[in-house]
């Protein structure tokens, strides 16, 4: 695979929040729901507040340019999610399925 250029299918269930962790440093993540029923998407697992939903057929995208704009704060980092850092945490609204997780770059 192209090392700036991931795809992962990730498992996901109605009980548990299913961390989608960087594979590598990365400047952009896409998750795309390819299965029958909604995902809900958390910033923090334990706190619903953070909460979103990924209609069945959607795609969240998360981008962040290398250089600070508006309100980015610019932290001098080369990449905005390092390798092992939890992006986001994804859970089934009914069933189960796969959410396919894009990572760049």
């Amino acid at each position: 695979s192209h090392p700036n250029y991931v795809k992962k299918q990730i498992a996901i269930d109605t009980v548990s929040w299913t961390p989608i962790v960087a594979p590598m440093d990365c400047m952009g993540v896409g998750i795309k729901n390819s299965v029958s029923v909604d995902i809900r998407i958390r910033s923090d697992s334990a706190d619903p507040a953070t909460q979103d939903l990924i209609p069945s057929g959607n795609q969240e995208g998360i981008t962040v340019p290398k250089q600070g704009y508006g309100s980015v704060q610019e932290d001098s980092r080369a990449t905005r999610f390092r390798s092992g850092e939890t992006v986001a945490f994804l859970q089934a609204v009914s069933g189960t399925g796969p959410a396919l997780v894009t990572f760049v770059k």
